[in-house]
Protein backbone atom coordinates (compact mmCIF):
# COMPACT_ATOMS: atom_id res chain seq x y z
CA UNK A 1 0.00 0.00 0.00
CA UNK A 2 2.83 2.45 0.80
CA UNK A 3 4.36 1.85 -2.62
CA UNK A 4 1.26 3.32 -4.22
CA UNK A 5 2.08 6.64 -2.58
CA UNK A 6 5.18 7.01 -4.75
CA UNK A 7 3.76 5.76 -8.03
CA UNK A 8 4.93 7.65 -11.11
CA UNK A 9 2.60 10.35 -12.39
CA UNK A 10 0.17 9.53 -15.15
CA UNK A 11 1.12 10.89 -18.54
CA UNK A 12 -0.28 14.40 -19.10
CA UNK A 13 -0.10 13.82 -22.87
CA UNK A 14 -3.27 13.36 -24.81
CA UNK A 15 -3.41 11.29 -27.97
CA UNK A 16 -3.68 14.44 -30.11
CA UNK A 17 -0.52 16.00 -28.64
CA UNK A 18 2.65 15.79 -30.72
CA UNK A 19 5.15 13.08 -29.80
CA UNK A 20 8.00 14.39 -27.64
CA UNK A 21 11.49 13.89 -29.10
CA UNK A 22 13.93 15.19 -26.49
CA UNK A 23 16.75 16.15 -28.86
CA UNK A 24 14.36 18.12 -31.07
CA UNK A 25 12.33 19.88 -28.39
CA UNK A 26 15.23 20.83 -26.13
CA UNK A 27 17.43 22.34 -28.85
CA UNK A 28 17.68 26.06 -28.07
CA UNK A 29 16.35 28.12 -25.17
CA UNK A 30 13.33 27.37 -23.02
CA UNK A 31 11.90 29.13 -20.00
CA UNK A 32 9.47 27.87 -17.46
CA UNK A 33 7.85 28.14 -14.11
CA UNK A 34 7.32 25.41 -11.62
CA UNK A 35 6.57 24.42 -8.07
CA UNK A 36 7.63 21.73 -5.62
CA UNK A 37 4.73 20.66 -3.40
CA UNK A 38 5.53 18.91 -0.10
CA UNK A 39 3.14 15.96 0.29
CA UNK A 40 3.28 16.04 4.08
CA UNK A 41 2.88 19.73 4.83
CA UNK A 42 1.31 21.04 1.65
CA UNK A 43 3.94 23.78 1.53
CA UNK A 44 5.07 24.94 -1.89
CA UNK A 45 8.37 26.23 -3.26
CA UNK A 46 7.97 28.11 -6.53
CA UNK A 47 10.75 28.57 -9.06
CA UNK A 48 11.52 29.73 -12.57
CA UNK A 49 14.02 28.09 -14.89
CA UNK A 50 15.83 28.93 -18.11
CA UNK A 51 17.19 25.93 -20.00
CA UNK A 52 19.75 26.10 -22.78
CA UNK A 53 19.82 22.87 -24.76
CA UNK A 54 22.20 21.55 -27.39
CA UNK A 55 22.33 18.26 -29.29
CA UNK A 56 25.63 17.06 -30.79
CA UNK A 57 24.24 13.97 -32.52
CA UNK A 58 24.58 11.63 -29.54
CA UNK A 59 24.45 13.70 -26.34
CA UNK A 60 21.74 16.18 -25.33
CA UNK A 61 23.18 18.80 -22.93
CA UNK A 62 20.71 20.83 -20.87
CA UNK A 63 22.04 23.71 -18.77
CA UNK A 64 19.32 24.61 -16.26
CA UNK A 65 19.42 27.94 -14.39
CA UNK A 66 16.92 27.96 -11.51
CA UNK A 67 15.71 30.97 -9.52
CA UNK A 68 13.61 30.11 -6.47
CA UNK A 69 11.01 32.42 -4.95
CA UNK A 70 13.04 32.55 -1.70
CA UNK A 71 16.01 34.05 -3.60
CA UNK A 72 18.16 30.90 -3.95
CA UNK A 73 19.71 30.30 -7.36
CA UNK A 74 21.07 27.03 -8.71
CA UNK A 75 22.55 25.64 -11.92
CA UNK A 76 22.37 22.01 -13.00
CA UNK A 77 23.60 20.41 -16.22
CA UNK A 78 22.04 17.28 -17.67
CA UNK A 79 23.95 15.14 -20.17
CA UNK A 80 21.60 12.63 -21.78
CA UNK A 81 23.17 10.11 -24.14
CA UNK A 82 20.98 8.39 -26.72
CA UNK A 83 21.28 4.60 -26.39
CA UNK A 84 18.67 3.71 -29.01
CA UNK A 85 15.50 5.13 -30.54
CA UNK A 86 13.66 6.98 -27.76
CA UNK A 87 16.04 5.69 -25.04
CA UNK A 88 18.65 7.63 -23.06
CA UNK A 89 20.95 7.39 -20.06
CA UNK A 90 22.05 10.52 -18.29
CA UNK A 91 24.01 12.26 -15.59
CA UNK A 92 23.73 15.48 -13.63
CA UNK A 93 25.82 16.87 -10.77
CA UNK A 94 23.41 15.73 -8.05
CA UNK A 95 22.19 12.50 -9.66
CA UNK A 96 23.29 9.34 -7.86
CA UNK A 97 24.24 6.74 -10.44
CA UNK A 98 22.65 7.05 -13.87
CA UNK A 99 19.29 8.44 -14.94
CA UNK A 100 17.17 6.48 -17.43
CA UNK A 101 14.77 8.05 -19.92
CA UNK A 102 12.54 6.43 -22.51
CA UNK A 103 9.66 7.25 -24.81
CA UNK A 104 6.25 6.15 -23.55
CA UNK A 105 3.61 6.91 -26.17
CA UNK A 106 3.61 10.68 -26.75
CA UNK A 107 5.52 11.31 -23.52
CA UNK A 108 9.02 10.68 -22.17
CA UNK A 109 9.60 9.13 -18.74
CA UNK A 110 12.73 9.94 -16.74
CA UNK A 111 13.76 8.14 -13.54
CA UNK A 112 16.73 9.02 -11.34
CA UNK A 113 17.92 9.41 -7.74
CA UNK A 114 19.16 12.73 -6.36
CA UNK A 115 21.41 13.54 -3.40
CA UNK A 116 19.44 16.20 -1.53
CA UNK A 117 20.23 17.54 1.93
CA UNK A 118 22.06 14.41 3.08
CA UNK A 119 19.35 12.10 1.68
CA UNK A 120 18.95 10.29 -1.60
CA UNK A 121 15.44 10.71 -3.02
CA UNK A 122 13.89 9.14 -6.11
CA UNK A 123 12.39 11.18 -8.93
CA UNK A 124 9.98 9.82 -11.51
CA UNK A 125 9.18 12.39 -14.22
CA UNK A 126 6.76 12.38 -17.12
CA UNK A 127 7.38 15.02 -19.80
CA UNK A 128 4.74 15.67 -22.46
CA UNK A 129 4.16 18.28 -25.13
CA UNK A 130 0.88 20.15 -24.90
CA UNK A 131 1.40 21.59 -28.40
CA UNK A 132 4.49 22.12 -30.54
CA UNK A 133 5.94 24.77 -28.18
CA UNK A 134 4.65 24.01 -24.66
CA UNK A 135 5.74 21.13 -22.44
CA UNK A 136 4.54 19.99 -19.02
CA UNK A 137 6.77 17.97 -16.69
CA UNK A 138 5.11 16.26 -13.72
CA UNK A 139 7.27 14.38 -11.25
CA UNK A 140 6.85 12.46 -8.04
CA UNK A 141 9.57 12.56 -5.41
CA UNK A 142 9.84 9.63 -3.03
CA UNK A 143 11.91 7.91 -0.39
CA UNK A 144 11.54 4.23 0.55
CA UNK A 145 8.50 3.98 -1.71
CA UNK A 146 6.67 6.82 0.06
CA UNK A 147 5.84 9.97 -1.86
CA UNK A 148 7.31 13.02 -0.15
CA UNK A 149 6.45 15.56 -2.80
CA UNK A 150 5.76 16.36 -6.39
CA UNK A 151 7.04 18.82 -8.95
CA UNK A 152 5.03 20.50 -11.68
CA UNK A 153 6.91 22.42 -14.37
CA UNK A 154 5.59 24.22 -17.45
CA UNK A 155 8.10 25.05 -20.21
CA UNK A 156 7.97 27.00 -23.47
CA UNK A 157 10.47 27.98 -26.13
CA UNK A 158 11.75 31.53 -25.85
CA UNK A 159 14.09 31.58 -28.83
CA UNK A 160 11.51 31.34 -31.60
CA UNK A 161 12.01 27.61 -32.29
Amino acid sequence: MLGACATPPASPANENAPRLVLESYFEGTMSGRGVFINSWTGSQRAFTVVIQGSWDGSVLTLVEDFAFADGEKDRKTWRLQATGPGRYVGTREDVVGVAHAWTDGNAVRLEYAVALGGWTVDFSDVLALQDSAHLVNKATVGKWGIRIGRVELWLRHTDGT
